[in-house]
């Protein structure tokens, strides 16, 4: 079964370092980029993910939290199109990600390409130190 993440959640795995809103939001996040690392799928859907599983009520409940927003399926749109277009596969069905995959997508994370859905995100400044520090201590392969 693969590991289903929404669009803006799937860039999100790309600067993640083991922070998050909670305690229980980082143990969910934590386990599914553990879970993709050794080779489980990523399907990117619409909506509330395996990382909302279990958190929803305090992602709606939460007004600061950036599923909280409005317009976060249109962000989860531009990011499912702009890392489908990156890859040329369309990632709406489940395919693993490899090292190849991880870089190119990084690549294009830190050139701003893949980044239109990260517009106004709270983690924006956070995420770009990440860039900065070239992924350094991310938890998804390649291991840095």
């Amino acid at each position: 079964m693969p590991v289903q993440l929404r669009g803006h959640h799937f860039l999100c795995i790309l600067t993640y370092r083991g922070k998050g809103y909670t305690d229980a939001f980082v143990a969910r996040m934590s386990g599914l980029v553990a879970a993709i690392n050794a080779g489980r799928p990523v399907q990117l859907v619409s909506g509330p993910d395996d990382i909302c599983a279990g958190l929803t009520d305090q992602c709606r409940l939460d007004v600061n939290h950036d599923c909280a927003a409005r317009d976060i399926l249109r962000l989860d749109k531009l990011a499912v199109d702009a890392v489908s277009a990156l890859l040329k596969r369309d990632l709406t069905t489940a395919r693993t990600l490899h090292e190849d995959d991880v870089e190119t997508l990084r690549k294009a994370y830190a050139h701003g390409t893949i980044r239109a859905a990260c517009s106004g995100c709270s983690w924006k400044n956070f995420c770009d130190k990440i860039v900065e520090e070239k992924f350094a201590e991310t938890k998804l392969l390649p291991q840095n």
